[in-house]
């Protein structure tokens, strides 16, 4: 009885294994969709003031074969200049007076979306729009749209590095017109996109957009935006990040022009333009919090 009770026993100890793994629950199936918002605030106070704030949101979604990305963001400093004169007939005798000047000296908006559509497991397709505003820049609004073709040359869990080219129109609102400044015009443009983690909580991100007038090749744009995320926890981690602008042809401001010999008040005849630098750069140290 014994030997014919063995083999009943092991399928009744089969069974039971068996049906405890279909027990199991069902694993979470991946979501499709991620969220990323970034902030960086400081505030001084006292004997000098100022306040800077900086904020980005990041989110996609991705199908089997397509990806929709959209961010937005922004940098805003405002500084307080103190001015202080003294007077009086003698040393003992003194009013100081002060006055403070207050004047946003950053202020950068921007706001971009993306398609891509996989053709082969490396070719794609994509579209894209942005826009965005940089006062101190000389730039009220600026609009971008192009599409085009792209390639994933590395597409690997640990890393991605992508390339593209592409056509598009560009429409540019300046904060002065000056003469023969181009504010509409074709474009083409050439993006490379690069990201590497390292270990199990760092990620490095670099991206690289120019982008070309078809009415004049000098009047190029080239943004370089690059960051290093460190994972905290599950849901946040701190970023450093550093974006180079450049604009071969920079827009111009208006500078005021006093009367000479100087009133008082002093009087203000009109305006010339000054052409800003080429070049802005940008460096940021944010809160990320992942949804």
């Amino acid at each position: 009885m014994t030997g014919a009770r063995t083999p009943l026993l092991l399928l009744a100890l089969t069974g039971t294994a068996l049906a405890a793994q279909d027990a199991k629950p069902a694993e979470t199936p991946k979501r499709p969709w991620t969220d990323k918002a970034s902030l960086s605030f400081v505030s001084v106070d006292g004997n000098a003031k100022s306040q800077s704030l900086g904020f980005a949101n990041e989110y996609k979604y991705t199908w089997s074969d397509a990806t929709f990305a959209f961010n937005a963001g922004g940098v805003r400093v405002g500084t307080t200049t103190f001015n202080r004169s003294a007077s009086g007939p003698d040393l003992n005798n003194v009013t100081v007076v002060q006055t403070e000047t207050a004047a946003t000296t950053t202020e950068n908006y921007f706001a971009n979306l993306r398609y891509d559509h996989n053709i082969t497991d490396h070719l794609f397709w994509f579209g894209a729009a942005g826009w965005d505003r940089n006062v101190p820049g000389g730039i009220d609004s600026r609009t971008i749209g192009n599409a085009g073709l792209g390639y994933w040359w590395i597409r690997e869990d640990r890393a991605k590095f992508r390339t593209d080219l592409g056509l598009g129109y560009t429409k540019i609102k300046p904060v002065l017109m000056t003469p023969g400044f181009e504010d509409s015009f074709g474009t083409w443009s050439f993006g490379a996109s690069f990201e590497k983690k390292f270990l199990a909580a760092s990620l490095f991100t670099s991206n690289l957009q120019v982008t070309d007038s078809l009415k004049n090749s000098k009047d190029y744009l080239g943004v370089w935006q690059n960051a290093l995320t460190v994972s905290m926890s599950g849901h946040i981690a701190l970023q450093a990040g550093y974006n180079i602008t450049y604009k071969n042809i920079p827009a111009s401001v208006g500078v005021d022009v006093i009367q000479t010999p100087v009133a008082t008040p002093p009087v203000v005849i009109g305006q010339v333009p000054v052409q800003l630098k080429k070049t802005d750069t940008v460096f940021t140290t944010s809160l990320v919090i992942t949804f």
